[in-house]
């Protein structure tokens, strides 16, 4: 029996020593997957933060705040090196480690430039590390107030244009190319216009993902009360269906709509107990059905992104997943 224990100790050793491993690995990915991403694609970057972090700092200081490393690794090479972590409870790990830019020959201390100082805390989220460190961060003070570059194009617009423009797979849900569809970029992908709008014979997705939408004025809380082309929706959870062009502006506004076209009441009361949660926590969603679509189909908009799924594949991961990333990821009026 005694070398029975031995070996079933050995075995937790191996499995124990397995898991730290692919912890490390996880924080690798995520360190150099952050790094990589602030040198060319600031909405990818941001996804890499935790929530917390998203509280603090919004898009467009994130984005902004980044502007001197943009572009700077170019053709250079990214080491996430001594990574080291030093202590794990539940989902939240602190990890230290050095990231060094290598660029003919010479070494370039990352971590130092954005004020690294002792272990980085990660939190995990939705299966994935985030980095929980916001110091260094965002740009202060109010994007208004930000400079305007010499071609007039103002910072917030410069960064809701890439949000728009990034077709990046690793990203939740499909990218929907507005400026190819309706010429652009934005904001000419979201012209108001007093009519309905054709989306899907447009080439955009069923339901919409952008687009020119109506915009006469804020809708009543009541769909069945809704004036002609009044838009957006207040925020919140409805029963009966709203038009897909008010909606769209409630996706320019920076927020999600989820759509369902399904008499499943158990699917529908979970998804309205996940939407009142965050709601609660002031985020900007909307729910609501939505019988234009295949039946029994669940559907998630950004702007330019959807996900849209058969209920069979349902979970609320998922589409905790793409609330967590859409949501004011497109903010061009800084809501």
């Amino acid at each position: 029996m005694k070398w029975c224990a031995l070996l079933l100790a050995a075995l937790a050793a191996i499995l124990i020593a397995c898991g730290e491993d692919k912890n490390e690995a996880d924080i690798r990915d995520t360190i150099e997957g952050f790094y990589q991403a602030i040198n060319s694609d600031p909405p990818k970057a941001y996804t890499y933060l935790a929530q917390k972090c998203k509280d603090e700092i919004n898009f467009i200081e994130f984005a902004t705040g980044l502007t001197f490393f943009e572009g700077f690794l170019g053709e250079s090479e990214l080491e996430v090196r001594n990574l080291e972590i030093l202590d794990r409870e539940d989902d939240e790990i602190e990890a230290a480690f050095d990231v060094v830019l290598i660029s003919d020959g010479e070494e370039i201390p990352l971590s130092e430039e954005f004020g690294d100082e002792g272990p980085t805390p990660f939190v995990k989220e939705n299966g994935r590390w985030r980095l929980a460190n916001c110091a260094g961060f965002g740009a202060p003070g109010d994007a208004e107030a930000l400079p305007t570059p010499a071609n007039g194009i103002n910072a917030r617009l410069i960064v809701a244009r890439a949000a728009e423009a990034d077709s990046n797979p690793l990203l939740p849900g499909d990218h929907v190319d507005l400026p190819a569809i309706y010429g652009g970029p934005y904001s000419n992908t979201a012209k108001h216009v007093r009519r309905a709008v054709a989306y899907e014979a447009d080439g955009n997705s069923n339901p919409p993902a952008g687009g020119p939408h109506w915009g006469s004025g804020p809708c009543p809380a009541d769909p069945a009360r809704a004036p002609d082309f009044c838009a957006p929706v207040p925020w919140g959870i409805y029963r009966l269906p709203w038009q897909a062009e008010s909606l769209v502006h409630n996706m320019e506004h920076a927020g999600v709509v989820l759509w369902y076209n399904t008499d499943d009441q158990a699917i529908i009361d979970e998804l309205e107990s996940l939407i009142l949660e965050r709601l609660n926590a002031g985020q900007l969603l909307v729910m609501t059905p939505y019988p234009e679509m295949e039946a029994e189909h669940i559907a998630l908009t950004g702007w330019s992104r959807i996900d849209k799924f058969p209920i069979e594949e349902y979970s609320r991961e998922r589409v905790e997943q793409f609330i967590d990333v859409h949501e004011r990821r497109f903010n061009p009026e800084d809501f």
